[in-house]
């Protein structure tokens, strides 16, 4: 007889992981189902990527949107790009990566 585990439980806490960098920071959404990071890349640049929490009855987990395929020079500068693209960072707090 087999017995169930159910269903895995989403970590909320998790960060994304990259290859060609590492998360600095992200930003989550007052709804709690959206996530954007800045990562500092291995060549000395910045990046941003973002996920979002699926309540699909087969999902329930956070789903890469995508890596903006763009390089910033400095941290400021993709954290303005952040802010640009995802309006709702502004109004929530950094979380820095421990």
């Amino acid at each position: 007889m087999f017995k169930s585990h159910g269903k895995a439980k989403p970590d909320p806490n998790r960060w994304l992981k990259f290859v060609m960098g590492s998360a600095v920071c992200r930003w989550t959404s007052q709804d709690g189902k959206h996530r954007a990071y800045l990562i500092a890349r291995n060549d000395g640049g910045f990046s941003c990527a973002s996920d979002y929490f699926s309540d699909d009855e087969f999902e329930k987990c956070w789903v890469t949107a995508g890596v903006d395929g763009s390089i910033f020079g400095s941290e400021e500068i993709a954290v303005r790009e952040i802010h640009a693209s995802y309006p709702w960072s502004r109004d929530v707090k950094r979380e820095d990566y421990a």
